[in-house]
């Protein structure tokens, strides 16, 4: 899902900048969705959906002193991808990139996956330490 939602996001960009008639449909879907959703709303709860993660990541894996280098590995891609999600919702809007709103979609969709893999890493090394 994460791979799919990665080559989403990068046919999506590519597309925009592209090809005119992608880029046509992305503005007036851009329009359409503005009209029908409170998108400031929307951003900023996905942003503290996000960073909670990351406190909750960060959290669970400082109290797991023992861990492993690859145990490390995937929790520091985690943070990057979540602080990388934050940051696009945060500092990027509609008028610099046209493809805001669904890039933005495709960067949530990837946080939270890595978000649920790392979780279900951490509870299948808790288990095989028992």
């Amino acid at each position: 899902m994460e791979l799919l939602a990665i080559a989403g996001s990068f046919a999506a960009h590519y597309y925009t900048k592209t090809r005119m008639g992608m880029l046509r449909h992305v503005v007036y879907l851009n329009s359409k969705w503005e009209k029908a959703f409170p998108i400031d709303v929307i951003k900023y709860a996905l942003i503290f959906i996000v960073l909670i993660f990351v406190v909750f990541t960060l959290s669970k894996y400082f109290k797991n002193r023992k861990a492993s280098m690859n145990f490390f590995a995937v929790t520091a891609g985690t943070v990057i991808i979540s602080m990388w999600s934050a940051y696009f919702l945060v500092f990027y809007n509609a008028e610099i990139n046209r493809a805001y709103y669904i890039l933005g979609i495709c960067f949530f969709l990837i946080a939270i996956l890595q978000n649920i893999v790392w979780h279900f890493i951490f509870k299948l090394k808790q288990n095989l330490k028992k």
